[in-house]
């Protein structure tokens, strides 16, 4: 069986580590000429630390990553709720920090102990599908013919486009933005720290990625100019201001081609599910292609992404409201989680899921 997997981000990597875990070999390919150096999604969930172990390559991430055992709440540097699961029952189920690039490194790694070098600087010129084979022609203009296509080829999809796949949403107005910054003096490495700015419907988000790295993330457009927590900052990796876009392809599949990751869904960063939504794509295409079981393959996972788009929007509008009655609600939905055990362990479970 020929099978080509486009895109190695963590979406195509996977779907390769997938395949040959399952015996099956593949050819993988990325547009660019090199493994980013940049750290894009930092959130690793438990239950894709479970799918990995599945895969025989869970162990460099437990080895490596940050287990992000607390939870810090404040409005304008106050505290409205402080979350430990240091000494419960989810004190091995809680996120890792990581950055996308090392998550990269280990699934290239990976792949790489079972023979597959990622084909970099070869993009995709041309597509096309039939119920039976997929053609495809690359930029060093060779073509080949393929049993299977997982396209991970991102947001700007080229793969999506050549077939015509739509990818109806909307696009939000303001833009936010991040900063990964190297730290100094008093910092907990396990601590999730969210800052609501007052009335402004403005947040500040600090997640560790590395003992002495973190992730600032905010709802406005310079997230090093909103920071008011008391944290000290050495050295400035990268910033970057984005918008925020909230679609999902109308099918995850055509004959031959199976979208994965943000080719087929993209959605607010808030609970951080949005790689590891593309690593579960990327798991149940590769089964579903061993399994031959790829009718059911665009159906459950369109239900699975637009349930994971559908929180995110309901957690985005919740944490970014400047309305009384939401920032009640949302003060009291933390007081439940943190002082209520049946709540606590339900949100643990809903938002370590993906």
């Amino acid at each position: 069986m020929d099978i080509l997997v486009i895109g190695a981000g963590p979406t195509g990597l996977t779907a390769a580590v997938a395949l040959t875990s399952l015996g099956l070999k593949c050819r993988i390919v990325e547009r660019k000429d090199s493994p980013s150096e940049l750290s894009r999604a930092v959130g690793i969930m438990p239950a894709t630390i479970d799918a990995l172990r599945e895969l025989g390559a869970a162990d460099p991430f437990l080895a490596e990553a940050m287990p992000l055992r607390k939870m810090h709440i404040l409005r304008d540097e106050r505290t409205l709720v402080y979350i430990d699961n240091s000494g419960n029952e989810f004190r091995d189920r809680v996120p890792l920090g990581l950055p996308q690039n090392r998550t990269e490194g280990i699934l290239r790694d990976t792949l790489a102990e079972r023979g597959v070098e990622v084909e970099y600087g070869v993009s995709v010129t041309n597509i096309t599908t039939t119920p039976d084979k997929a053609a495809v022609n690359f930029s060093d203009n060779t073509s080949a013919s393929f049993d299977w296509v997982i396209a991970a080829d991102g947001i700007q999809s080229a793969v999506r486009q050549q077939l015509k796949i739509q990818y109806p949403g909307i696009d939000l107005p303001n833009k936010w933005s991040i900063a990964d910054v190297d730290l100094r003096g008093n910092f907990d490495p396990e601590e999730i720290a969210l800052d609501l700015h007052g009335g402004e419907g403005e947040f500040t988000l600090v997640l560790p990625i590395e003992r002495r790295r973190a992730r600032i993330a905010s709802s406005t457009e310079d997230a090093l100019a909103t920071l008011r927590l008391p944290i000290e900052i050495a050295n400035i990796r990268r910033t970057a201001a984005f918008k925020i876009s909230i679609r999902q392809a109308e099918t995850y599949r055509k004959h031959r081609v199976l979208l994965a990751g943000d080719a087929a869904h993209c959605h607010s960063p808030v609970g951080g599910k949005g790689m590891n939504l593309g690593m579960a794509d990327a798991i149940a295409a590769a089964s579903a292609i061993a399994n031959g079981a790829v009718d059911s393959y665009s159906t459950s996972r369109h239900e699975a992404g637009e349930s994971v788009v559908k929180k995110t929007e309901l957690a985005r509008k919740l944490i970014s409201s400047s309305n009384p009655l939401a920032k009640s609600a949302l003060w009291l939905s933390a007081h439940c989680i943190a002082s209520v055990p049946p709540v606590h362990r339900a949100f643990m479970r809903q938002w370590t899921a993906v």
